[in-house]
């Protein structure tokens, strides 16, 4: 693209930020209105804001998860546990998400382990978990 910068974590967290302000302030979209989609990657920012957003008392009206990570070195590792420096960590903002979370993930994930999204479904409060779409058979680019 046209952009500048270097891309990082904190500058996909001000993307998504960015775009969340342009929705409420230009658009004049209330927060219950807007439901967050994120896939692979994007299911970090898309936690993220979806977490920042209940801290503060506002919730999005919900989230959408397609093939999430419950952070990106969990992709590579079998970590039971937030390593520093690790990026994304979905599993840490999951159980703030205070909106319906529905998560949609192949069981043969060849990129992002299916245990990731059976992991994060378990981290979202239960009264916020819809019902997940575990996709039998597919994998990361084939839902």
């Amino acid at each position: 693209g046209k952009s500048n910068g270097t891309p990082s974590e904190d500058q996909c967290y001000a993307d998504i930020e960015s775009a969340y302000r342009y929705l409420r302030e230009v658009r004049k979209f209330e927060p219950e209105q807007i439901v967050l989609y994120g896939r692979s990657l994007g299911s970090g920012p898309t936690c993220y804001l979806a977490q920042k957003t209940a801290q503060e008392g506002k919730s999005v009206g919900g989230v959408i998860l397609q093939s999430p990570l419950l952070s990106a070195y969990r992709v590579a590792f079998n970590f039971r546990f937030t390593m520093l420096g690790d990026r994304f960590p979905n599993i840490k903002y999951a159980p703030g998400i205070r909106c319906p979370v529905f998560i949609v993930h192949g069981t043969q994930d060849e990129v992002v382990p299916f245990w990731h999204g059976e992991g994060l479904f378990l981290a979202v409060p239960q009264v916020w978990r819809a019902k997940p779409f575990w996709v039998l058979g597919a994998g990361h680019n084939n839902i």
